[in-house]
């Protein structure tokens, strides 16, 4: 990791915990530190005002992985009536489908950014973002993430 995103990732705020919980074999809070260990990816993207941004993170997969949510082979059968809810600070939420969060599934790395352009997210954005790079309208961008829960469809 270069020098200026260790800097900043220690910056970040002691509140910077993700709460991983439901369906996964390890339900746990992450923290700012766990999440900074984790392999860093760049996106570059456009945002909803048409602006390229670069976004650094962590693959969504990988958070995932930490706490055994299902991934790979295991996705299959009645697994794949099970989705991802993301909740965020003011209550937003977003639904996910395993599938395209796994690498074995989806040619796209959804990010669990905590950087944009080189900075520390801004408040009203941080202190996590998911960025789904393939989508056409970022709706499922969400800021402010603060849990991700694997949930029964029905």
């Amino acid at each position: 990791m270069p020098a200026a995103y260790a800097q900043s990732a220690t910056a970040t705020s002691a509140s910077a915990t993700l709460h991983l919980e439901g369906l996964m074999a390890n339900p746990r809070t992450l923290t700012a530190a766990d999440i900074a260990a984790l392999p860093h990816h760049e996106q570059t993207t456009t945002d909803k005002e048409g602006k390229k941004h670069v976004y650094r993170g962590v693959a969504l997969r990988d958070v995932l992985h930490l706490a055994g949510a299902p991934e790979g082979k295991g996705i299959h059968g009645a697994v794949l009536a099970e989705a991802l809810l993301a909740s965020a600070a003011d209550g937003y939420q977003v639904v996910y489908a395993l599938p395209e969060i796994d690498a074995d599934f989806s040619p796209q790395t959804i990010l669990l950014a905590d950087h944009r352009d080189g900075q520390l997210l801004p408040a009203h954005d941080g202190p996590y973002q998911l960025i789904v790079p393939l989508e056409k309208k970022p709706t499922r961008w969400m800021h402010q993430v603060t849990g991700l829960k694997v949930v029964k469809v029905q």
